[in-house]
């Protein structure tokens, strides 16, 4: 399945299978019908390792970098592994504390494999034949395609409530990637919130209250399911802190507060129930919340246990941050939960990205992941 020889070569993993080589202009057109799921990641030449391809080709509309040059000839043969892990793991998080702040000693480490780059590119000539084949490989256990439409993720998910009936506020949720999760998961509390929204727009409620009342059930919901999100695939949990990851350089550029609160609190934060009223940073923090909940509903169905950290992975962390220029009191101060939920929003803000970046340029992959895992209890606790 490849194009032009001039052409990059790109790699697609969904469900922890691969797919490829894909040429450049197979993928983009891919990618134009709406093809493309919020958990899928790619990989090509120049890549260190694979990563979310919503963020890799955002959805129109949604930030985005410039894509990176494309590689001068094909990918090696060698790519990146990605099986599941099945060494024994239990997750620990402050459960008491769970959401009011990020818990960087209860974690040990942060997470995340690698910062997201790119955009999505024009539409190119595309070989029929082997587009078919890949979407004849993408298909649900009953056989039918599963498909997910890129621009659900720009639909604003906490807005669309007042003046609603039960039906139309249902209407308008199944328009967004995030709520088609839940419905599909969780029908009977979905259906419960959609009563409960509608009964506020009866109150004469407005769009900021009733988003407001939604993100905090979700995140009710998505705190119950922390230890179900925890033993999803690799693949999954990469997504999660990737997407984590990109939202937090995005906003941080954007405020301190706003990065905050995505630390402290994520969609229930009002600066992020703003964000995900509509505007630049909508796809991004959906697509965050979509993948987290696709990997609740993954680890639910088929619970996976993953490799812990040993004490060198962690002290070769810590040198990292070190070399980036973290003094002894930055390190006390970011295993100081008391102290740590104190600090300023912008030096929160900087520690936390911080220690994402020094596991972005970590070499290993293998470490990598050991240290990603074990760092997740937070975002899907925060």
């Amino acid at each position: 399945m490849s194009g032009p020889a001039s052409e990059a070569q790109w790699f697609l993993a969904r469900d922890g299978k691969q797919h490829g080589p894909i040429s450049e202009s197979e993928l983009t057109q891919f990618i134009e019908q709406g093809y493309l799921q919020p958990t899928d990641l790619v990989w090509r030449e120049g890549f260190a390792d694979w990563r979310p391809a919503m963020l890799v080709f955002p959805p129109r509309g949604g930030a985005a970098a410039s894509r990176p040059a494309p590689a001068p000839h094909r990918p090696v043969a060698r790519q990146p592994d990605m099986r599941a892990a099945d060494h024994s793991y239990s997750p620990e998080y402050d459960d008491a504390g769970a959401g009011r702040r990020f818990r960087p000693a209860r974690a040990a480490a942060i997470l995340v494999l690698l910062a997201a780059l790119g955009g999505a590119g024009a539409g190119a000539y595309l070989y029929s034949a082997q587009l078919n084949e890949l979407l004849a490989s993408f298909t649900t256990s009953s056989g039918a395609m599963t498909v997910a439409d890129r621009k659900s993720l720009d639909v604003p998910p906490l807005a669309g409530f007042r003046g609603g009936t039960a039906e139309t506020i249902d209407a308008h949720l199944q328009s967004t990637a995030l709520w088609r999760v839940i419905k599909r998961e969780f029908t009977d509390w979905y259906t419960q919130r959609v009563n409960e929204a509608a009964a506020l727009a009866r109150d004469n409620k407005d769009d900021v209250a009733i988003g407001r009342y939604m993100a905090g059930k979700l995140r009710e919901l998505r705190r119950q399911q922390v230890a179900n999100g925890l033993q999803a695939t690799q693949p999954l949990l990469k997504t999660v802190a990737m997407a984590f990851y990109d939202n937090l350089v995005k906003l941080r550029a954007h405020s301190a507060e706003a990065c905050h609160g995505l630390i402290d609190g994520g969609e229930a934060n009002p600066a992020i129930v703003a964000l995900l009223q509509g505007g630049e940073f909508t796809a991004g923090l959906q697509a965050q919340l979509t993948a987290t909940f696709e990997a609740i509903a993954d680890g639910r169905r088929q619970p996976r246990v993953h490799p812990r950290p040993s004490q060198e992975e962690f002290q070769l962390l810590a040198s990292s941050l070190a070399k980036m220029g973290w003094t002894q009191a930055d390190m006390v101060l970011f295993n100081d939960a008391k102290a740590f939920a104190k600090a300023p929003p912008a030096k929160v803000c900087q520690l936390v990205h911080d220690f994402f970046k020094a596991q972005v340029d970590m070499a290993d992959p293998g470490v990598q992941i050991k240290l990603l895992i074990n760092a997740l209890p937070p975002v899907f606790a925060g």
